[in-house]
């Protein structure tokens, strides 16, 4: 079985597939490859360097028809990208995470749709697709709580999640809660150990730089399917 997670972003979309066994990381990133991060990790992720014109172009219809032509074409490499690294002999199951409506910036929400729809519609001709599962955000950050420290149930059988080493529940997890969660499964697939090489910069920051927010959130996804 294909396992394929990703975490839908304009401008860094986080994409993880587990196939035999192997984990491969991609990002679909507006950065250069000059960027710290970037060259340290070149080796490890399958990188895709994507530059946009429509935010130069000053005519409004110019730039609506720009865009969709543009995310057509960047949804369009992350679908051959998965399908190019997935066992064709193998079904294969996809998670995503949802759209956060809590967003501040309509314009933003509108676009992440626009962008998420297109893709969405190419994954469902992937020959061999089980099914497609929509998690969340919560849920996503929920599932990684309960998957990095466990659960307990009480005496009618409900699960309770278990809080993080700071007491945070898993639905408020923010994206350093999310790295502590995936450091501390002390996994052993590509992640994993490229998380424990820089784990020490890393929890220094006060924010998780990209593109470990978003391969984290997308590798969580793809563990969803297996849980």
């Amino acid at each position: 079985m294909n396992l394929v997670g990703i975490d839908i972003s304009i401008d860094s979309t986080g994409l993880s597939i587990l196939r035999d066994s192997e984990l491969i990381l991609c990002n679909f990133t507006v950065q250069k490859r000059s960027v710290g991060w970037i060259k340290k990790t070149m080796d490890y992720v399958d990188y895709e360097f994507v530059n946009y014109t429509y935010k130069d172009i000053d005519n409004y219809t110019e730039s609506e028809i720009m865009k969709l032509r543009e995310y057509d074409h960047v949804t369009d490499k992350i679908y051959q990208k998965i399908v190019g690294n997935i066992n064709k002999k193998e079904k294969t199951m996809i998670a995503i995470e949802g759209y956060n409506f809590s967003t501040r910036n309509t314009n933003s929400l509108i676009d992440i749709v626009t962008f998420s729809t297109l893709l969405r519609m190419k994954l469902l001709s992937i020959i061999g697709l089980e099914k497609i599962i929509i998690l969340s955000p919560m849920t996503v950050k929920s599932l990684a709580c309960e998957m990095s420290y466990g659960y307990t149930t009480n005496k009618n059988g409900k699960k309770i999640v278990n809080k993080n080493t700071s007491g945070v529940s898993g639905g408020k997890f923010d994206k350093k809660h999310m790295l502590e969660a995936f450091i501390n499964m002390k996994g052993s697939d590509k992640l994993s150990l490229l998380l424990n090489k820089y784990k020490d910069d890393l929890l220094k920051l006060k924010n998780v730089p990209k593109p470990w927010d978003d391969i984290i959130d997308s590798t969580f996804l793809c563990k969803t399917l297996e849980y």
